[in-house]
């Protein structure tokens, strides 16, 4: 399996219809996931598996002049984090879950307690562990 890569060419965008044929044509090429036109920068950015080849023949055959400017690995997709919510009333000791979701709470708070009663001495004394 060829890996994703992202060509960027140059490219000469002089009106509508040479941004649309260019895009009709990188867009037919098999393995092309993204095609992004920068028309101030004159710069045809093409991302997925296809052979960058293919792509500055494609633009040849429309009347294109394509120069060749980078071809590298595309950026990783930036990770989606979700804003934590915010609690509004501060979390009681005890801090049951009605108030504040888990993240808020410490980890050493619970509210469920078992006592235990441990007997260690013959004459009946003992600890009682909470």
């Amino acid at each position: 399996m060829v890996a994703k890569q992202k060509v960027e060419m140059k490219v000469d965008i002089n009106c509508g219809k040479c941004k649309n044929a260019i895009m009709q044509a990188v867009a037919e090429i098999e393995g092309v996931n993204q095609v992004v036109l920068d028309e101030e920068k004159s710069l045809l950015t093409v991302v997925g598996t296809m052979d960058p080849i293919c792509v500055a023949e494609k633009l040849r055959k429309i009347k294109q002049k394509p120069v060749v400017v980078n071809i590298g690995p595309p950026k990783p997709p930036e990770a989606k984090t979700e804003p934590k919510p915010v609690c509004c009333k501060p979390c009681p000791p005890y801090c049951p879950p009605t108030y504040c979701p888990p993240p808020y709470c410490p980890p050493y708070y619970n509210n469920n307690c078992d006592m235990v009663t441990v007997s260690t001495y013959s004459n009946g004394s003992g600890c009682t562990i909470v």
